[in-house]
């Protein structure tokens, strides 16, 4: 195995030229921690921050959904992180070791090859992410630098769902691609409709990753991780070339159409929630025998029978059905049924990308996936969910 063969290809990016508060973060960040600086910053479509070298130079690679959710703290122990990685006279050499180490970690290489990868970088694997995550720490702090590695990674997934469904959905309905994709995710974030919860998998697999920021990792809860940030890097408006770079980094569909949310009519986002309530409402339909009465039931059966439902709805020739297949799953489908509900009569999300964020003809605003979390557990919440979905239309 060629552990000396340099890494592929750098990873696509635009260059940040015209990013001027991100530029002098960067060099700051440099400074205070005695690293050098790169020697080109690229801003990446993907919710990544990630250091990558060949052998005549360093590169930063920069995700925009990382920046328009990340406070500026954390953004700084995230470049930290990374400028440490690739603060080497051998930078190409390193990124190869960790990408040799990090694919060994993840499941389908075979047994055999990855034990024997595990085995020949576990040791350096382990001494560059401490200097790394001691870098961080530097840079803003132990905390902020455990908060920050933890939410990223957070949005790394999330942004990657929501580019999935937002991509699905338009492209059914007019084959072409959201040009200002990122500007969705950032509103969404804005209105709180990315709602972000710290696991018990994601958490130790993070403390794992980052042995120097394992204790604070350790004493997070979900309020801490919340991806709705003020105070944000500020970035320079976006050329729309940009823009279109940025999404075809992300999306698996590559046309020549593109289209941008404003471009699209309203009357275009209902119809796949009309579709998916409706699939949620037979099958509440299958366990009562009878068609529900309206959202507000089937509402109530998703969130008080759920058990009921998942039996009644699985195939017979299942032994037994699992606790909750994600088709039935509570929260998203008490989502889908309720937006499409308000959504008839006049309600509008803030954002087409922003889900479950709903604003009223009058002006009244909720967030449906806040309200159907808390209905789990609180009758208070469930009567207020109740309500909503039971006044006349007018």
């Amino acid at each position: 195995m060629r552990y000396g063969k340099p890494p592929g290809p750098p990873p696509p990016g635009v260059e940040a030229t015209t990013q001027v508060e991100l530029l002098t973060l960067i060099t700051e960040v440099a400074a205070r921690v005695g690293v050098a600086p790169p020697d080109v910053v690229l801003l990446s479509g993907h919710g990544v921050v990630r250091g990558w070298a060949s052998r005549r130079r360093r590169i930063l690679l920069v995700g925009v959904p990382v920046l328009y959710c990340l406070a500026v703290d954390e953004v700084r122990a995230l470049v930290a992180h990374e400028l440490a990685v690739i603060d080497h006279r051998r930078a190409h050499l390193v990124v190869r070791l960790r990408e040799l180490h990090d694919d060994a970690v993840e499941p389908g290489l075979a047994r055999g090859r990855s034990l024997t990868v595990l085995r020949a970088t576990q040791h350096f694997a382990d001494a560059l992410e401490r200097r790394a995550d001691q870098a961080a720490s530097s840079a803003s702090g132990l905390h902020t630098a455990a908060r920050a590695v933890v939410k990223a990674d957070i949005a790394e997934f999330e942004f990657a769902d929501l580019a999935f469904d937002v991509e699905e959905q338009v492209w059914q309905r007019t084959g072409a691609a959201v040009q200002d994709l990122h500007a969705g995710w950032q509103a969404a974030a804005r209105a709180g409709a990315v709602v972000s919860e710290l696991d018990e998998d994601t958490r130790a697999t993070l403390m794992g990753r980052h042995p120097g920021l394992a204790g604070a990792i350790g004493s997070l809860t979900d309020p801490h991780v919340s991806l709705r940030a003020c105070d944000v890097v500020p970035l320079a408006p976006l050329a729309p070339s940009t823009e279109r770079a940025l999404a075809g980094h992300v999306l698996r569909r590559q046309g020549s159409e593109w289209v941008t949310f404003a471009s699209l009519p309203e009357a275009e986002w209902p119809g796949w929630l009309t579709r998916q309530a409706r699939s949620v409402t037979e099958q509440v339909a299958t366990l009562l025998r009878r068609p529900p009465i309206g959202p507000a039931e089937v509402v109530e059966v998703l969130l008080t029978r759920l058990d009921e439902l998942v039996a009644a709805n699985w195939p017979a020739a299942q032994p037994e059905p699992p606790a909750e297949p994600a088709e039935l799953d509570g929260t998203p489908s008490v989502v889908v049924v309720a937006e499409a509900a308000l959504t008839e009569r006049g309600w509008r999300r803030v954002h087409p990308a922003a889900a479950g964020v709903l604003v009223g003809p009058d002006g009244e605003q909720h967030n449906l996936t806040l309200l159907a979390r808390a209905a789990h557990d609180s009758p208070a919440a469930l009567a207020v969910l109740l309500e909503l979905l039971s006044r006349p239309v007018t």
